[in-house]
């Protein structure tokens, strides 16, 4: 997988980081600078997350994981089991969040972020979509060989769309968060079908 992939996937899933932070600030307001750490923080655990999804994934696949080219057709029918799991597992993220989207205006609680053990529950929280996704990339890729490729920009990512919600939510911005939502849904097929059909 490319470097593009991953970033489209990392921005897909950051969208609800932005908005629940978004939805946190805009009643609790947090120093920039505190804003910063605690973006950081949700960006790392996003990051262990995807990849103990991808580990998990690489565990439980079918198929093994250097297919020979004279494959049997018992290797073939596993490789396309684990192409079955993948896309069942991006399909069921990308339900969640359009369901996510049809409630009235995506209230967000707004939790009191300004301690750091709210933070990180919110982080974990954030983060069960991440590590749905990094489960399904596990039955199609190697963790150790796309590691820095799919955490790097998620990491970057996460924490620059969650001080972006900060940021919006102190000056009491509006968000658009149902639109976010569905974009981001969008980018999930997209990628799911494109890594099916040309990968």
């Amino acid at each position: 997988m490319s470097i593009i992939e991953f970033i489209i996937v990392a921005l897909a899933l950051s969208f609800e980081a932005l908005i629940i932070m978004h939805g946190c600030a805009s009643k609790n307001p947090i120093p920039l600078t505190k804003g910063i750490g605690e973006s950081f923080t949700i960006a790392i655990i996003n990051a262990l997350l995807l990849s103990g999804g991808m580990l998990l994934g690489n565990l439980l696949r079918f198929s093994p994981e250097n297919i020979d080219p004279n494959a049997t057709s018992t290797n073939s029918l596993l490789s396309d089991t684990d192409n079955l799991v993948y896309l069942g597992l991006l399909i069921l993220v990308a339900l969640r969040l359009f369901f996510r989207s049809g409630k009235k205006s995506r209230q967000v609680q707004p939790y009191d972020i300004s301690r750091y053990s709210t933070t990180l529950l919110l982080s974990v929280a954030i983060g069960i979509n991440t590590l749905l996704v990094g489960l399904a990339l596990g039955f199609r890729i190697k963790l150790s060989d796309n590691i820095w490729s799919a955490t790097i920009p998620l990491v970057v990512i996460f924490t620059v769309m969650s001080f972006l919600g900060i940021m919006l939510g102190r000056q009491h911005k509006e968000l658009r968060a149902r639109r976010y939502t569905l974009v981001a849904v969008l980018f999930l097929l997209a990628f799911a079908l494109k890594v099916m059909i040309w990968n």
